[in-house]
């Protein structure tokens, strides 16, 4: 008699699971005596925290991991979404048997689906991948965290007053309660997790008899679609912590892969497409991982990384003079602070509001609005409301912004976004519109923009036949500097000075003059957001040391931590 011990979490979906497992076990052969191990994880003793505050990798698996090293259980049954990628020395993947539905449900207390819902619907789930790629097809829900085994968060529907909450498809069908579904949501609303719906059983990895008998639950083209996902998921970091989506399918020899990363804050998503063999799952992963990075999830992943680096202060002892708007430094300086550096902001550029110089037609005149800056956002709306009206008026058009802070400024007025493009510079946009609307020819466009724009994309959108009205909502100006503040920032000895704009750039070499550039480029290095500004400050004799790929806020950051250690 082979006898198999199964370490198991002791909540009722991972008993099911674990039970499934050592029931197709006995059905091999009637040699094989099954024993199932209750051991409790983190994941399971933490229930008042949201997930992502918790944090760490292996959350629902390490005490498992650890009873399996030293051999108190044989194997141990898990929900894959909930296993690393990068299993512990000694360990292996025994098998990956076929998949339950992967979908996301929706449970509404009204029998409603998700775009049925009323406006400003309460909608419970604990995920960040959910609440993000919720508030991407409906900005206007109220998102609130829920916790708990599947029978309490179905409780909390009603008990706690919501309108509906999000819970996986999988885990209803395998505890029967599925009869709660209202909606099996589709890719193009939710993508599930990576491993969504599929079970991993872990084992030793020199247990080869052990492997021998579990090959005959293996699942081919399950195996296929996960290891895709998990190859997607360990080329954007393995346990880091931006919300990602994915879904692979098979349709014969072709494995295809959906997936989506998530800006922490909510602010953005970010969507890949690709397929290959279906015997060359990692490739596929690593590849559509590239897409997303080069699309801007790059910026997400060094923000996690950037927060996590912050007790190890590896900006400390350094001085960096900041010089955005003094209303827009926050941001920056704070994140600068928090890593350990001397921030010393001198502001070289006023961000004022400007009236439009004519009203701004509203419902059903344009097809797009192309935002290019977070400012753009902000002083359109406030001068909309200074005529006692919002972005509504506009609903009938799409929208279009540049970079994550531009998007995160959209969605605080619950604005859906259409286009985000693949660079975060102007010119990216018409390369998106186009894939959107194949021709341009006739369509309308508006685009709130500051003063100093560049007109290389209106000049762009016309030569493509569309018809742009472009509306002055804000303008940048020199600001009074105070006397002796040129030379109260030169004594500081700065190691770094910093510039996000080419007004930045400009202003800054002209109130610190001649002689005093020459000075500070005995010691201190300069650092641009991007290729733009860096040519402006080149050819005001600042040579640019550190220029990030993507040009945002999180990856100029990132980019002087990396040149400064």
């Amino acid at each position: 008699m082979t006898r198999i011990v199964i370490g198991s979490r002791g909540s009722d979906l991972a008993l099911t699971q674990t039970n499934h497992i050592a029931d197709c076990l006995r059905a091999l052969s009637p040699d094989i005596e099954v024993v199932v191990e209750i051991i409790s994880t983190k994941g399971d003793r933490v229930t008042d925290v949201p997930l992502a505050q918790v944090g760490g990798k292996g959350l629902f698996t390490k005490e498992l991991e650890v009873a399996l090293l030293d051999g108190t259980v044989d194997l141990a049954v898990h929900s894959l979404k909930d296993l690393p990628t990068e299993l512990p020395g000694g360990l292996a993947l025994g098998a990956i048997p076929e998949r339950e539905n992967p979908a996301d449900a929706l449970i509404s207390a009204s029998g409603v689906g998700l775009m049925d819902l009323p406006q400003g619907a309460k909608v419970g789930t604990s995920s960040t991948r959910r609440q993000v790629q919720l508030l991407a097809c409906r900005p206007d829900l109220e998102l609130v965290d829920l916790r708990g085994n599947v029978p309490t968060r179905l409780k909390k529907l009603h008990s706690e007053g919501l309108d509906a909450i999000i819970l996986a498809t999988a885990g209803l069908k395998r505890l029967g309660l599925d009869e709660h579904i209202t909606e099996c949501l589709k890719p193009e609303y939710m993508l599930s997790a990576v491993g969504q719906g599929a079970l991993g059983i872990e084992i030793r990895e020199d247990d080869e008899a052990l492997k021998t008998l579990l090959a005959q639950l293996h699942h081919r083209e399950t195996a296929a679609a996960a290891t895709a996902e998990r190859a997607l998921l360990d080329a954007l970091g393995g346990g880091c912590q931006v919300p990602l989506g994915a879904l692979a399918t098979v349709e014969g020899e072709i494995l295809t892969l959906n997936a989506c990363a998530c800006s922490p804050d909510g602010g953005q998503v970010i969507r890949a497409t690709k397929s290959g063999p279906v015997d060359a799952p990692e490739a596929l992963g690593r590849a559509v991982a590239t897409v997303l990075r080069n699309k801007g999830a790059a910026t997400f992943i060094q923000q996690v990384a950037l927060d996590a680096l912050k007790p190890k202060q590896p900006l400390k002892g350094r001085t960096i003079v900041v010089t955005r708007a003094e209303n827009q430094a926050s941001t920056l300086s704070s994140e600068l602070a928090e890593l350990g550096a001397t921030v010393v902001d001198f502001p070289t550029i006023v961000v004022n509001p400007v009236s439009p110089e004519s009203p701004v037609e509203g419902e059903g005149v344009y097809d797009w609005l192309i935002f290019t800056s977070a400012n753009g956002v902000n002083h359109f709306v406030t001068a909309l409301e200074a005529g006692g009206r919002d972005l509504v008026e506009f609903r009938a058009a799409a929208f279009c912004a540049i970079g994550p802070a531009t998007a995160a400024a959209l969605r605080t007025h619950k604005v859906p976004i259409t286009l985000t493009p693949q660079k975060y510079v102007a010119e990216s946009i018409l390369e998106g519109l186009r894939t959107l609307e194949n021709d341009l020819t006739g369509k309308r466009i508006l685009m709130p923009r500051g003063n100093m724009a560049r007109p290389a994309l209106p000049e762009a959108l016309r030569g493509a036949g569309a018809e742009v009205t472009e509306c002055v909502v804000y303008e940048t100006v020199m600001p009074k500097i105070a006397p002796g503040a040129v030379e109260a920032m030169m004594t500081t000895k700065p190691d770094l000075v910093t510039f996000t704009s080419s007004s930045t750039a400009r202003n800054f070499a002209t109130v610190v003059g001649e002689a005093g550039l020459k000075r500070l480029k005995e010691n201190t290095r300069f650092a641009s957001i991007g290729p733009i500004t860096t040519a402006t400050a080149t050819e005001l004799g600042m040579e640019i040391a550190i220029e990030p790929e993507q040009h945002e806020v999180p990856e100029l950051i990132y980019a002087i931590v990396e040149g400064s250690v």
